[in-house]
C-alpha cells in the first residue's frame, strides 16, 4: 500500500494542490493527514475541500483543537457544514496500515491542549528517544509539528534530513515528516517500507530531493 503523508498545511492550498497531484500520479491508495490543517482560516474551506475529495484521513495537531475536538455552537457558526465535517473526521491518534499517527510524539496525549502545544524541541534536542519507542508498540510511527525532516531508531537519532529516500524495512522508526507549507510531503510504500520525502517548488513539481 502507498501513504501519502501530509502534516502541517497551515491552509496552503497551493502546495497541497501540487502534493494531491503528486499523489494521484504515483498512484498513492491513502492519504494521511498528520495534523495542523488550520492557520488562520481564510482558506481552510478550500483546504478542507481539497482533502475531503482526496478521502484524506489522518490526526488533528495543535492549531486544529478547538475545530476538531467536539467545537462548541460559536466555533460551527463560523465554519461552514463541510469544513466542520473534515476537520470533526480528524482524530487524536491513527493506526493504519501498522503505523502509528500523531501531531505529536507519541507519549504525549493528544487530547491534552498542552500536550499538543508541547515544544521541548525535536527528539535530536532533548534527546529521550525511550518514551518515544515504549509509548505505542507500532514499529513505524510517524508525526509533524516540527517543521523538519528526522529520524530515529531506538538506537539514536538517523543521519537523515529529507534528502534522500529512506528505508524503514526492519526495526522500530519514528519518523518526523516535513511541514507542506515549507513545501514538504511524502509517500511511503508500506509493503517495501521505503519513503521517498519531496521538497516542492511553488507552482512545479518536485525536482530531486533537494530542499
Amino acid at each position: 500500500m502507498k501513504l501519502g503523508l501530509v502534516t502541517d498545511i497551515h491552509e496552503d492550498v497551493d502546495h497541497l494542490e501540487i502534493a494531491l497531484n503528486r499523489f494521484e500520479d504515483e498512484r498513492v491508495d491513502q492519504v494521511v493527514v498528520i495534523g495542523d490543517v488550520f492557520s488562520v482560516g481564510e482558506p481552510i474551506e478550500a483546504t478542507c475541500r481539497m482533502l475531503a475529495e482526496a478521502n484524506a484521513i489522518g490526526v488533528w495537531g495543535n492549531h486544529d483543537y478547538g475545530l476538531s475536538s467536539q467545537p462548541d455552537a460559536d466555533v460551527r457558526s463560523r465554519y461552514s457544514d463541510n469544513v466542520i465535517e473534515f476537520m470533526t473526521s480528524l482524530c487524536p491518534r491513527l493506526e493504519f496500515a501498522g503505523c502509528h499517527f500523531t501531531h505529536i510524539e507519541p507519549w504525549l496525549d493528544p487530547n491534552e491542549l498542552t500536550d499538543l502545544w508541547y515544544f521541548e524541541g525535536p527528539p535530536n534536542e532533548h534527546g529521550n528517544l525511550e518514551r518515544i519507542f515504549s509509548a505505542v508498540p507500532n514499529r513505524l510511527m510517524f508525526v509533524g509539528h516540527y517543521h523538519k525532516w528526522l529520524a530515529a531508531t531506538p538506537e539514536g537519532i538517523d543521519d537523515w534530513s529529507g534528502k534522500r529516500p529512506l528505508s524503514l524495512a526492519d526495526g522500530q522508526h519514528f519518523v518526523v515528516i516535513g511541514a507542506l507549507c515549507e513545501r514538504r510531503y511524502a509517500i511511503l510504500d508500506t509493503d517495501s517500507g521505503k519513503l521517498v520525502p519531496y521538497n516542492a517548488a511553488r507552482h512545479s513539481w518536485p525536482t530531486s530531493f533537494d530542499e
